[in-house]
């Protein structure tokens, strides 16, 4: 996600995400700001969770469709 991130919005910059009256500040350019936003915070975990889940109900399928 930030590397995402900092590809659209540090890098790229399409119109639709730049607002009005901010085109070409400084802040846009900020590759930093993900790091300092992020790193002090704890881990997501609720995140995280919904991901495992995911992972694990589609191994779960996959085995089955195989088993079949």
């Amino acid at each position: 996600m930030v590397v995402l991130d900092w590809w659209l919005f540090c890098t790229v910059q399409p119109r639709f995400m730049v607002l009005p009256g901010t085109e070409g500040m400084a802040e846009y350019r900020d590759y930093a700001f993900h790091w300092r936003v992020l790193v002090p915070r704890p881990v997501p975990w609720p995140l995280l969770t919904v991901l495992g889940y995911g992972a694990v109900v589609g191994g779960v399928s996959v085995v089955v469709d195989v088993v079949r």
